[in-house]
């Protein structure tokens, strides 16, 4: 595994493991052999402050054509105005990501029969005994109720 600088996406929405308050991350960095898909969940740092924090993430990587699950140590930058710069090291990862930040799941956060936005719950997260993660996001169309 070699040091990447890559540019990307950061879906965050506020998330509970159990009991304990974080963030589940959707990451979606770089091109072709650098590429980097994950998902995990950052214990204890709000999905809204996420400037200049720092922790362990549990979840899976793909990266390099190789899947893998463990911790991943977040080192984010300065994040502002739907943008930012992460650094992450750890489970078949070691890059610095440029990215721009929603505050929506990766598939767009919209009702699928009205297209209005989806008040979002709460990512229930469940981590299994092989290192992984298992996010399950949730919500409710403003307009229609579905």
């Amino acid at each position: 595994m070699t040091w990447t600088q890559i540019t990307g996406t950061i879906s965050a929405l506020p998330a509970r493991r159990g009991e304990e308050p974080g963030t589940y991350l959707w990451i979606d960095a770089g091109d072709l052999g650098e590429q980097v898909v994950a998902e995990l969940f950052l214990p204890a740092v709000p999905a809204d402050s996420l400037d200049c924090a720092l922790g362990v993430a549990i979840g899976t990587v793909r990266s390099y054509g190789d899947d893998r699950t463990g911790e991943v140590r977040l080192e984010f930058g300065r994040v502002r105005d739907g943008r930012g710069v992460v650094s992450a090291r750890g489970s078949g990862v070691d890059s610095d990501i440029v990215f721009a930040l929603s505050h929506h799941p990766p598939d767009g956060g919209y009702c699928p029969h009205c297209g209005s936005e989806l008040a979002l719950e709460v990512v229930k997260v469940i981590t299994p005994p092989d290192g992984g993660v298992i996010g399950m996001p949730a919500g409710r169309c403003t307009r229609c109720g579905s």
